[in-house]
């Protein structure tokens, strides 16, 4: 008797094309949310609730992940090795590391 999914080929495809447009939406968010960041003055964005600094790391953060999305298309390199993480995982919350 086995536990679990059983593996499969429409398993490992869906897996695959379900992770791909993942990465696909989530690059399209990031820069959906960059333009809306870039667009909107710091004041604004305090007039809403945050702080300054908490301006300060979304804005980061967006910075990062318009940057991992360039990279993702292929319009930049990243030289020296970056974590993207760092001001990301600022706003993901209960997650992974």
């Amino acid at each position: 008797m086995s536990v679990g999914l059983p593996v499969t080929k429409q398993e490992v495809d869906t897996r695959s094309g379900d992770t791909a447009r993942a990465f696909q939406r989530a690059f399209e968010d990031a820069l959906t949310m960059q333009s809306y960041l870039l667009a909107t003055p710091n004041e604004d964005l305090v007039a809403l609730g945050y702080t300054d600094q908490e301006v300060a790391t979304l804005k980061t953060a967006y910075n990062d992940l318009s940057e991992l999305a360039s990279v993702w298309v292929g319009d930049a390199p990243v030289a020296p090795p970056k974590d993207f993480r760092i001001f990301v995982r600022q706003l993901w919350g209960v997650g992974a590391f």
